[in-house]
């Protein structure tokens, strides 16, 4: 047991008349050990080989993985390719639950509270190719991260917004799923967040309960009739997990629904209420704290038909027909391209619908799939464009050892094989893209972005 890790009074009275003395004593024990590590595999960019040795496959998840030790991630390329994911690995549960609610047909999904993605790339996993999803994040910094773990994740129908959820609930009936990993009291992270431990309060909690049916209201204004809301949080407390799934409940007349994981893996149940609800608690499942309820909306006769106005796109400029020939040779599918201040976004038919239906007001971070920049007669190919499971791979690759792959992703200069063709190159990493080149002939243009750039590398870590 880890000395420091203390957990506040307060918090361990409060568990031990929800939970139990003998039940509260297991999760205090393991909350003062060490956090658990574990990835998830973009079940999209396929590998043969795992990123690395893995102890045991998590139960709830197929893509999910233990290690047996935690590595320096930053050091391994196919992270910054969007081969994987590093996520905790009671959260991966929401690739499960996504899979038993849909099966083939394409749905509309949104995630309100996305950042950082681990649980938007989940649900991406999970849904059938076609759906879209809209990622949403309230930080602006926040969204920020959220857009470039989306981008890295490389599936081209996603929208990323920075806005209040009240914003968007503007958005009547529009999805077949949402869901809501609200803002809590983080007990669940006491473990591995010294944060979370000094914050802790009843005051907390009670301000985090409130803020969570502000939210939750807004989400389900957003539940298509007959769809499903996901509603979960990183903490222990009935006030903020139980509490609220009945409020939800009794609310709206929403449907609880049996995930049937509550008893298997050591999973717990709800410890108060009736409504069904999932507990993932450290010293009973290997993770962090999670809650996690679905209901399902009951479908109706008045049900809105979710489709596009007809609005047109104001920001779809004239492009010219060389620059679009190139836009078309680089990007595969079923997509529109527009003109978005210079910037070329490719866009299927159910992306540019989901724009259209999108608030006045709220900010659009990333839309689609950015093929690249106009610049007078030429069109730089986007960053976003290497990361997307829909690039027809237009451009000679070149392979990258992993120290030249890890210097082009620090924005150093890689020199390339003699017979390298001049202009844009792909550079790979055991077949992943990671970005691109402009090969000069004496010298290369790293085009890898600035933002994204790995700082401080250190091959000897």
């Amino acid at each position: 047991m880890i000395a420091d890790k203390f957990l506040p009074e307060g918090f361990k009275a409060q568990i031990r008349a929800e939970i139990g003395e003998n039940n509260a004593e297991i999760l205090f024990s393991a909350l003062c050990g060490e956090p658990e590590t574990s990835l998830r595999l973009n079940v999209r960019k396929k590998t043969k080989v795992l990123p690395y040795a893995v102890e045991k496959d998590v139960e709830w998840c197929k893509s999910g993985y233990y290690l047996p030790e935690r590595p320096n991630f930053t050091l391994n390329p196919l992270l910054h390719a969007g081969v994987f994911y590093v996520q905790d690995a009671s959260s991966m549960v929401y690739e499960a639950i996504v899979q038993s609610l849909f099966k083939d047909s394409p749905v509309q999904a949104c995630d309100l509270c996305a950042a950082p993605g681990g649980k938007t790339t989940a649900i991406l996993n999970a849904l059938p190719d076609g759906s879209t999803m809209l990622a949403n994040e309230f930080i602006s910094s926040r969204a920020k991260i959220l857009a470039e773990n989306l981008c890295k994740y490389g599936y081209p129908e996603t929208v990323v917004t920075n806005c209040d959820t009240s914003r968007l609930s503007k958005m009547k009936e529009q999805f077949d799923m949402v869901a809501v990993d609200a803002p809590c009291s983080g007990e669940g992270m006491m473990r591995k967040d010294d944060t979370a431990r000094m914050q802790w309060s009843q005051g907390l909690v009670k301000q985090c309960a409130a803020l969570q049916r502000e939210i939750l209201e807004n989400a389900v204004e957003m539940v298509a009739p007959g769809g499903f809301l996901i509603y979960s949080t990183c903490t222990f407390n009935t006030t903020e997990d139980e509490d609220n799934a009945v409020w939800l409940a009794d609310t709206f007349g929403l449907e609880s629904i049996n995930t049937e994981f509550a008893g298997r893996y050591g999973i717990q149940g709800q410890v108060k209420g009736n409504i069904h609800c999932l507990r993932f608690m450290p010293g009973f499942t290997r993770g962090e704290g999670l809650f996690l309820a679905v209901f399902r909306k009951p479908d109706d006769d008045s049900r809105t038909i979710r489709r596009s106005k007809g609005k047109k796109n104001k920001r779809n400029d004239k492009i010219d027909r060389s620059i679009m020939a190139s836009a078309q040779s680089w990007i595969e599918g079923d997509l529109e391209i527009i003109n978005h201040d210079g910037h070329l976004l490719a866009l299927t038919p159910a992306t540019s619908e989901l724009l259209e239906e999108i608030p006045k007001g709220v900010r659009i971070i990333s839309a689609g799939v950015e093929i690249g920049e106009i610049k007078g007669k030429d069109l730089i190919p986007a960053h976003a464009l290497s990361m997307s499971t829909a690039m027809r791979h237009p451009f000679p690759e070149v392979e990258l050892s992993k120290g030249n792959a890890l210097r082009y992703l620090a924005r150093e200069a890689i020199s390339l094989p003699e017979n390298t063709p001049k202009g844009y190159v792909t550079v790979t990493y055991e077949g992943h893209p990671l970005g691109f080149l402009k090969n000069l002939g004496n010298r290369s243009n790293n085009l890898y972005p600035q933002e994204y750039r790995i700082r401080n590398l250190n091959m000897t870590d």
